[in-house]
């Protein structure tokens, strides 16, 4: 071979159409591509923020979510009862904070007590006359819970805990009387055997410190 001669290599140039068509087509996938991605993104989006009737997804979830439970089935039921009482505190000066209150907030407006109280007699109610600086209170004494449901055949167990007031001296029908001082914690149980209602009381705060059990029959 010849070193003087040059070797000539040939290049096969693409005509310019093919060259354009090509590109266009990349273009054009590229744009369905992310147009793909976009969709997709907005419909997870709207399926978040709407539920399929138009609703929100906190409330698609919550008028559609079916959550199953399984009641038990103990025949042992047991009940923490405290004794509390309620506490209107006021004063007679409108605006002027009331040290009996324990939010203490001075919005109220001037209030006097009642000249004829309508409030019934046996301690459960009581009205505290207006202090130095004004302050006054209508306290309601009562259980927390006061309101119980068992079923017949079961064995109840009340735990009574002395939390406010400083003595109480309480009844279970059927059951027995006991003293409550605060601070303290009283139990009692037996069964119920019958359908019915059974009252518990504080026979020193009536006629409001009441309670009652529903004690519901057996089903045939």
């Amino acid at each position: 071979m010849n070193d003087n001669k040059k070797t000539k290599i040939k290049t096969i140039k693409k005509p310019s159409s093919i060259v354009a068509a090509a590109a266009i087509m990349a273009v054009i996938a590229s744009a369905a591509m992310i147009l793909g991605i976009q969709t997709q993104m907005s419909q997870h989006a709207l399926a978040q923020s709407n539920g399929s009737n138009g609703t929100t997804a906190a409330s698609a979830s919550a008028g559609n979510t079916t959550v199953t439970v399984n009641p038990s089935q103990s025949t042992n039921k047991e009940f923490w009862i405290n004794t509390v009482h309620l506490d209107g505190a006021t004063s007679l000066h409108a605006a002027v904070a009331n040290p009996n209150s324990a939010q203490n907030i001075p919005t109220h407006p001037a209030e006097n007590p009642p000249v004829n109280s309508t409030i019934p007699t046996g301690g459960g109610f009581r009205i505290t006359l207006p202090n130095k600086v004004g302050a006054w209170d209508f306290r309601s004494f009562t259980f927390a819970p006061d309101q119980l449901v068992v079923n017949q055949g079961d064995k109840v167990t009340l735990h009574f805990i002395g939390v406010l007031g400083v003595h109480h001296l309480i009844t279970v029908d059927g059951v027995g009387t006991f003293a409550l001082l605060r601070g303290q914690i009283h139990t009692v149980s037996f069964i119920a055997n019958n359908p019915g209602t059974i009252i518990f009381f504080c026979s020193i705060h009536l006629p409001n410190m009441v309670g009652q059990i529903l004690v519901l029959p057996k089903s045939a």
